[in-house]
């Protein structure tokens, strides 16, 4: 696969942004199957008014085409030795442009293996003389914390194993550090966990945005697509089926329970596998387990893979949106659907710190709303008491008033140009006393 002379031309500039990360379909934001860190990407930059070329994965071929005003190379497969060399040489064909752009995610690029060989890559995009912003789009800080979701138990040989890890994520970050001119998280809980490792100076925290652009169909409508009648509440569980986002926790919390206030209640699990750990082992007993769990109880159901046509459907049909997660180690991007389609929510206590942010806490003093009214403790009594609470009263109503909020706040178009002057910040400050020198000389 080569690239025309005519579009390096046009795309090879200074002004350029090269990104790396997974990218949707073309013609979709939220393609199934594909980590929602694509869709995040695509919409990031949809408002970044600055040549830009990202370098994506490719499912059965490479190839490359324009997209509105973004140059869509696909040039690696993910999860395989190859992947950064591959990206290293679209790399070199842009060499007037200066900065580089990374979304990064533990297992987003495969296994430990090949994800870590991101750091020889860096070396050489770090010697060409390009800047580099790195996003974490998660911080983990002691694997412990996650030991459902990456398959360890409590055999002496999986203790080694995670001292190991937590050295590796230590050693991991120290590195990413020094490589990077600056690091982006998306929650500051995350910049605070982070800067244990890295100079806090060099990470800035970009709140993951609302997609304001969506289209919303009415519940009347979602209900009839779906088959559900307006006698039913429908409690609404978003996003691949994941241990630390609680799906099982949820299934047996809801296992027995078809009526909430004297009403009858659906639980919809909309996602299926998760598309970055779908191939592991212990991911497949996991799943398996919560499948099956959720097939013996009729008021339960998983949809699997939610296409980006039918988004919308399921979260209009929903009277609730619940985030049962069991660790905060990255950003929500269902919460920020559940701003976009203005939908009631209430969290578990593990997110607890994200609402920490300054505007969360505005928005919640705005509608009059307290932790207590969204949050839940991680059992099965605390969350049916706070599901049961926001159904029977007027909850609901302050919380879509405080979605509202929340999505001006956070919208993408607004904080993508937050994005784009942190990344052409240091060019500026740059250049600015080149200018005035200049100015100087010709007076």
């Amino acid at each position: 696969m080569k690239i025309t002379n005519q579009l390096l031309a046009r795309f090879d500039t200074p002004e350029t942004l090269l990104v790396v990360s997974p990218y949707p379909k073309k013609g979709e934001t939220y393609s199934a199957g594909i980590s929602g860190i694509a869709s995040y990407t695509k919409n990031m930059i949809g408002s970044i008014s600055r040549p830009i070329v990202v370098l994506a994965h490719y499912k059965n071929k490479p190839s490359f085409y324009i997209e509105d005003h973004v140059l869509v190379i696909r040039c690696f497969k993910l999860n395989t030795h190859q992947q950064w060399n591959q990206i290293y040489q679209q790399v070199e064909n842009f060499k007037q442009a200066q900065h580089l752009l990374i979304q990064f995610d533990f297992s987003l690029y495969g296994n430990i293996f090949n994800s870590t060989s991101i750091i020889p890559f860096l070396a050489l995009i770090k010697r060409a003389g390009k800047k580099i912003h790195f996003t974490f789009h998660s911080v983990v800080d002691d694997i412990r914390n996650l030991a459902g979701h990456v398959g360890l138990s409590n055999s002496f040989t999986d203790k080694i194993k995670a001292k190991i890890l937590n050295q590796s994520f230590k050693a991991f970050y120290l590195g990413i550090g020094l490589l990077s001119n600056q690091i982006i998280v998306l929650e500051n809980p995350l910049k605070q966990r982070l800067s244990a490792f890295i100079n806090k100076e060099k990470i800035a925290t970009i709140n993951h945005p609302v997609d304001t652009r969506l289209k919303k169909i009415t519940k009347a409508q979602a209900r009839k697509k779906l088959g559900i009648t307006n006698k039913e509440q429908v409690v609404l569980s978003f996003g691949y089926i994941n241990w630390f986002k609680g799906t099982d926790f949820f299934v047996k919390t809801f296992q027995n329970t078809k009526q909430l206030l004297n009403k009858p209640t659906r639980f919809i699990i909309a996602g299926g596998q998760s598309a970055t750990l779908k191939n592991q082992p212990y991911y497949q007993e996991y799943f398996t387990k919560t499948e099956y769990l959720a097939h013996q109880c009729p008021q339960i159901e998983i949809t699997g893979y939610v296409p980006q046509e039918n988004i919308a459907t399921y979260f209009a049909a929903a009277d609730l949106v619940v985030f049962p997660y069991r660790y905060f180690m990255c950003a929500s991007g269902v919460l920020s659907l559940a701003f976009s389609y203005q939908k009631p929510f209430i969290i578990s206590e593990s997110l607890a710190p994200m609402m920490l942010a300054p505007d969360f806490k505005q928005a919640f003093r705005q509608v009059n709303l307290s932790a207590d009214d969204v949050f839940f403790d991680l059992n099965s009594s605390s969350l049916k008491k706070i599901t049961t609470k926001v159904l029977e009263n007027g909850i609901k109503k302050k919380m879509v008033k405080m979605t509202k909020l929340m999505s001006e706040k956070r919208d993408y178009a607004r904080l993508s140009q937050v994005l784009e002057n942190k990344i052409f910040a240091l060019t500026s400050r740059q250049i600015a006393p080149i200018k005035r020198l200049l100015q100087y000389a010709r007076m």
